[in-house]
């Protein structure tokens, strides 16, 4: 009552000032409260608002609501918003991804195979502070103020602003009003134990959900006299609704801030409260992104009459937002000066070189993008951020922080192949640029792995590489597509090479290799007589290129890898004669034809040349498995695993992926091929032909797979199923 009788008194003291020719009017402030992805409720409030033709004079925001209010206060208006938030993968943004495609090569291999990675400092493993880092939204803000990034006092914003954080350390609520704009904001949204806490003064940030989650008092104090809030807050959730770990930390937001959430509801002129039932704080999918602004924008609907009838009262004419554009990517920057922050174990001047920006230079916004991109995806930074200072010349800040130079790095997987495994690796980087690093690998399951390399990476550059290791696997054998024997096979390797990195998507190697086989327990009863224990000494070239999106669902991009090898037994020749020349090409594609349809060329073919061929380097053909440590092995579907063996094969595969909802995926696998033996496979017309079928999820493990398949080799139905990353 108390509320109404003052918005009364101010709504009559305007008439009567503007009666009398005064301009003054009371200032209104948009409160917008936290609740994650339900945030984007607010925009399709705004929406109304500006319908309304009120203006905003202050905002006041935690969290995601920190988000739309800091992007509103430089400019953008609710339409631009809705643009801004229907165009972005929200699931990239706020993941540790980095950008595929400018990953180095090998760290593109390195990150394809590990579910779980974790830094360790001083012989101790470091267990992250939130699940997510922050990098990528943190570098969507920053590209989103660009021209705001020398703004210290957000009160001098178009629209002031503050945001709500909260010191971890204390307890204390921070109230962010000057600073770094996009780092306020990345700190008001760190949602405790999810997203990492931001350093700002020296004090460790969260989400200001756990002290204020709806600031109406925090606006008041910045002279507004009548606020208008939009609250997406749930009430506190019953116990047979809390089911998921977004569930329990949105509880969890709420009963920390409940009363200070109620006394600040109380205080709200107009209140606005979308209906967000059946949606989470999680739910950062476009689809409820767009149905979360409708219900936005239908609450405020509801009472748009009286935000008109204030307006109207107040004397207030109608006014139109103008809207802030996207920056503009090709915008030149006239670089003077460039500082770098927390390279206390990098060599600046190699870091500046990967960069590829020096001062007193000119390079677009997107460049400066895309260098900052490169640093972090080579994954020896947890973050790199960056601002752009100055007016017609400009001061390029970097600010990094250091990754530990040595990861613990875990793989799980199951087949129905080879069944369970898990893979245990530590790489010491010995320099954060030159990509000088130890890797030692360790596989345990019924095929046993273990592995040790040294590498290092010069760029274009040539490099150097050398490596051992022990391999254990089976060699299969069937009769009328039944496996009937399998014989165990290992394999001591040692390698040196000498490599250069064209790019971050190409690099190529030449090299020698000692490959000792044994062989073990035979089970069955097929011949092995031609099995013995061999020692080669062979020579060796390999390219690799891989430009695809993804490495296990791509839409876009292509790989491909080949190698040419020289089989000896003596470092000359082979049995006496010439040595056996190996030849192998692997390409895949991806296609994108619609927003769900994709379609994946792949072509396989691999040679071994010789009057006899080891056994060891004949082509196994067969399976949907992608694990080829012995470099022998080629995927066909109808085909189980290795179940077909020849000297020559040339193979072509054009699968149909549809993408049924965000992270299913079902395709359509047909395949053909020629195989034979001593003489090309086209001349001798060993004819196959296969296809399946395959279900898959792209699940927070790894992919999870299901396929049938059948060929006219053996014209029986075949099932696999996989689980987890392959390595």
């Amino acid at each position: 009552m108390k509320r109404k009788i003052i918005i009364a008194l101010l709504m009559a003291f305007s008439l009567f000032g503007h009666a009398e020719g005064s301009s003054k009017r009371p200032k209104i402030g948009l409160v917008l409260s936290g609740g994650g992805a339900k945030g984007f409720a607010h925009v399709g409030a705004l929406k109304v608002i500006e319908e309304a033709g009120i203006p905003v004079d202050f905002i006041t925001g935690t969290s995601v609501g920190s988000i739309v209010g800091g992007l509103y206060a430089v400019g953008y208006d609710a339409t631009m918003l809705e643009n801004i938030i229907q165009s972005q993968n929200w699931q990239e943004l706020l993941s540790n991804s980095f950008k595929r495609e400018y990953t180095p090569a090998i760290i593109k291999e390195e990150q394809s195979r590990y579910l779980i990675s974790l830094p360790i400092e001083t012989r101790k493993i470091s267990i992250p502070i939130g699940l997510l880092n922050g990098q990528n939204v943190m570098e969507f803000f920053t590209y989103l103020t660009y021209g705001y990034h020398d703004v210290i006092d957000f009160s001098k914003l178009p629209i002031p602003f503050e945001c709500i954080a909260a010191d971890i350390s204390t307890g204390e609520e921070v109230v962010l009003k000057k600073g770094c704009l996009p780092k306020a904001i990345r700190a008001s949204m760190a949602v405790p134990a999810a997203i990492a806490a931001c350093e700002i003064d020296g004090r460790m940030l969260v989400d200001g959900g756990i002290v204020n989650n709806f600031p109406v008092d925090r606006c008041r104090e910045m002279g507004a006299d009548i606020i208008i809030g939009i609250d997406i807050q749930d009430e506190l959730l019953t116990k047979d609704k809390i089911k998921s770990i977004p569930d329990v930390i949105s509880q969890l937001t709420s009963l920390m801030s409940i009363e200070r959430s109620e006394k600040n509801r109380k205080n709200v002129d107009i209140l606005i409260k979308p209906d967000i039932s059946g949606y989470s704080a999680s739910s950062f999918d476009t689809e409820s992104a767009i149905a979360l602004m409708k219900r936005g924008e239908e609450a405020a609907r509801k009472i748009l009459p009286q935000l008109i009838r204030m307006r109207d009262s107040l004397g207030i004419v109608p006014v139109v937002k103008k809207t802030r554009e996207l920056p503009d990517e090709n915008v030149i920057v006239n670089v003077s000066k460039i500082e770098v922050e927390g390279t206390e174990k990098t060599n600046i001047v190699s870091f500046l070189g990967k960069m590829g920006i020096g001062k007193d230079k000119k390079v677009t916004l997107a460049h400066i993008r895309q260098s900052v991109s490169r640093i972090y995806a080579a994954g020896n930074y947890e973050r790199v951020d960056f601002r752009i200072s100055g007016d017609a010349q400009k001061t390029i800040y970097i600010i990094v922080k250091e990754s530990s130079t040595q990861r613990l790095n875990i793989g799980l997987h199951y087949d129905t192949d080879l069944k369970a495994s898990a893979l245990i690796n530590t790489t010491v980087y010995s320099d954060r640029i030159s990509g000088s690093n130890i890797s030692l690998d360790a596989k345990l399951s019924s095929f046993p792995m273990f592995s040790a390399r040294y590498s290092l990476d010069r760029g274009w550059k040539p490099g150097f590489t050398g490596a051992g290791s022990f391999t254990a696997d089976r060699i299969w054998g069937y009769e009328n597509g039944r496996k009937t024997s399998e014989i165990n096979v290992q394999l001591i390797n040692f390698q040196v090479a000498t490599q250069a990195v064209i790019s971050d998507a190409f690099r190529i190697s030449i090299g020698a290799s000692l490959e000792h086989f044994r062989f073990g327990t035979i089970i069955g009863t097929q011949d092995y007589a031609a099995l013995k224990n061999e020692i080669f000494y062979n020579y060796f070239a390999k390219f690799k290129l891989d430009e695809l999106d993804h490495p296990y669902f791509p839409t876009n991009g292509w790989a491909m890898d080949g190698i040419f090898k020289l089989v000896t037994d003596n470092g000359w020749t082979y049995t006496g004669k010439s040595p056996v020349v190996m030849t192998g090409l692997t390409f895949k594609g991806a296609k994108r034809i619609s927003d769900r349809l994709t379609l994946l060329p792949a072509f396989f073919s691999q040679f071994t040349l010789a009057t006899t061929a080891p056994v060891y380097y004949k082509s196994y053909i067969g399976g949907y498995q992608r694990t080829n440590y012995f470099g022998v092995y080629i995927p066909f579907a109808g085909l189980r695993r290795m179940e077909l063996v020849a000297d020559n094969v040339v193979l072509a595969r054009l699968d149909l992926r549809l993408r049924l909802w965000q992270k299913v995926f079902v395709s359509v696998n047909p395949n053909i091929g020629l195989y034979g033996n001593n003489t090309a496979p086209f001349i001798e017309g060993n004819f196959m032909v296969g296809g399946g079928f395959s279900i898959a999820y792209d699940s927070m493990v790894g992919p999870i797979e299901f396929n049938v398949s059948s060929s006219n080799i053996n014209n029986k139905v075949t099932a696999f199923f996989s689980l987890g990353y392959c390595f």
